[in-house]
C-alpha cells in the first residue's frame, strides 16, 4: 500500500461477519460482501467516468473502510482503476463484455430479418427485450414511422412487472427471481399498472397458459403492445418480441392479426436459435 492509499483508507474498524449488503442483510442466496462489490461496479453504469472512495461510500451506503476493502480488492482483479484519488472502471471488463455480447449478438442475428419483415407488415415499433436481473433491457429495435409511436432505444431497461415484454420474460422466470422482482416492484406508471402481487401472479399464470403477454395502457396510457417468448437451444426463455404502438391504432390488432404475426416470428426466431418445439 503507498502512502496516499494509506492515509486515504479510515481507520474505523470492519465489523466482522455481519453478512449484510449494501441494501440490507444478505438472504440465503446472497453473499453480502459481493453484493456490496457489484453496486460498487454498478455506480458507474450512471454515466460518471470516475469516482473516489467517499463517493461510492456514500451512494452504496457503507463505511469509508469497507468501501475501501472493496474498492481495493476490485482494483486487485482489474475490475478498477485508480487514477490519482478517483477510481473508474478497470479494463479486465473489456474481456468478460466481449464474452457477454456473443450470445446477444447471435439473439440480434437470428431475429433481424423476423424484425423488419414484423415492422413491415405491422408499420408500428417492433423490438427485442432480453432479461438483466430485475429488469428487461432493449437490445434490438426497427421504430414505427409515425410521429405518434412507441419510442424505446437500444439499451433501454425497464421493469419486468408492467409492460408486454416485461412481463412475458417475468412469466419466464423462476420463481426465486420471480419473489425478487415482486418485492421490489415501484409504483404504478398508469392506472392500468398492475402492483398488487395476487393480481400480477395471477396474470402471470394466464401468460404461461395462452403464450403470449398483452399491456393495454400499463406504462403509458396511449400505447399498447403484444409480445411473445423468445427461447435457445436449452428451451430457456431468452428474449420477447413486442410490437406496439399508439392505442388509437393498435387496440383492434393486438389480440387477433398481431397476435399472430408476433408468435409466429418469434417461434421462428427460436428455431433458429436451436430450440425444438414440442408438438
Amino acid at each position: 500500500m503507498t502512502p496516499s492509499e494509506a492515509a486515504e483508507e479510515p481507520a474505523d474498524p470492519v465489523k466482522k461477519g455481519s453478512g449484510g449488503t449494501a441494501n440490507g442483510p444478505a438472504t440465503d442466496y446472497m453473499v453480502g460482501p459481493v453484493a456490496a462489490a457489484l453496486d460498487i461496479m454498478l455506480e458507474f453504469e450512471h454515466g460518471q467516468r470516475e469516482l473516489r472512495v467517499a463517493d461510492l461510500a456514500r451512494r452504496i451506503g457503507l463505511t469509508r473502510n469497507k468501501a475501501f476493502r472493496l474498492i481495493k480488492t476490485l482494483e486487485s482483479r482489474g475490475f478498477l482503476q485508480r487514477v490519482g484519488d478517483h477510481y473508474r472502471v478497470g479494463t479486465r471488463l473489456l474481456t468478460l463484455g466481449e464474452q457477454a455480447a456473443k450470445p446477444i449478438e447471435a439473439l440480434r442475428a437470428a431475429a433481424q430479418a423476423e424484425l423488419e419483415s414484423l415492422q413491415e407488415q405491422t408499420q408500428e415499433t417492433v423490438y427485442l427485450l432480453a432479461p438483466v436481473g430485475n429488469e428487461a433491457i432493449c437490445i434490438a429495435r426497427i421504430e414505427s414511422t409515425y410521429y405518434l409511436r412507441i419510442s424505446v432505444d437500444v439499451g433501454d431497461k425497464r421493469p419486468l412487472y408492467a409492460g408486454a415484454g416485461q412481463k412475458m420474460l417475468l412469466a419466464g422466470q423462476d420463481e426465486q427471481r420471480l419473489a425478487q422482482v415482486l418485492r421490489h416492484k415501484g409504483p404504478a406508471f398508469t392506472e392500468y399498472t398492475i402492483t398488487d402481487e395476487t393480481e400480477l401472479r395471477a396474470q402471470l399464470e394466464d401468460i404461461r397458459r395462452r403464450g403470449f403477454s398483452l399491456s393495454l395502457g400499463e406504462v403509458d396510457a396511449g400505447a399498447g403492445a403484444v409480445a411473445a417468448p423468445v427461447y435457445d437451444h436449452s428451451g430457456q426463455m431468452v428474449a420477447a418480441l413486442v410490437v406496439g404502438g399508439a392505442m388509437s391504432r393498435v387496440a383492434g390488432n393486438l389480440e387477433t392479426v398481431w397476435r399472430d404475426l408476433v408468435l409466429a416470428a418469434a417461434g421462428r426466431i427460436s428455431v433458429t436459435l436451436g430450440y425444438q418445439p414440442a408438438f
